[in-house]
């Protein structure tokens, strides 16, 4: 059993956030993996994923595209920035979940 799984054993856990760096460390495509996520904890548990896009208007196909493969109670992690801002507008506006996230480096 994976340690993440084993949590879920002993821990209430209500929902799992990710990140592209995590994501990469599985050396794995960030899809299988977050499919697999979203199977292990339901349908109705919060997924949050962040999107890698830079342009406002990438982050907003990101998240369509996120919300289309994972489901609806999946959360787009947005980068709070400028572009961010503006991509967390439009996705407002289409009801989608939203969570901002603060960045470090564009990586």
């Amino acid at each position: 059993m994976s340690k993440s799984k084993k949590i879920y054993e002993f821990y209430p856990v209500d929902g799992v956030t990710t990140n592209p760096t995590i994501l990469a460390q599985s050396g794995r495509k960030p899809y299988d993996v977050l499919k697999e996520i979203r199977e292990f904890i339901g349908a109705d548990a919060e997924l949050h994923v962040q999107v890698v896009a830079r342009t406002a208007e990438g982050m907003v196909e990101d998240a369509r595209r996120i919300q289309q493969e994972l489901g609806k109670n999946t959360y787009v992690k947005i980068p709070s920035i400028a572009e961010g801002f503006k991509a967390m507008r439009l996705l407002k506006a289409e009801n989608a979940n939203i969570t901002a996230t603060a960045i470090y480096t564009p990586m």
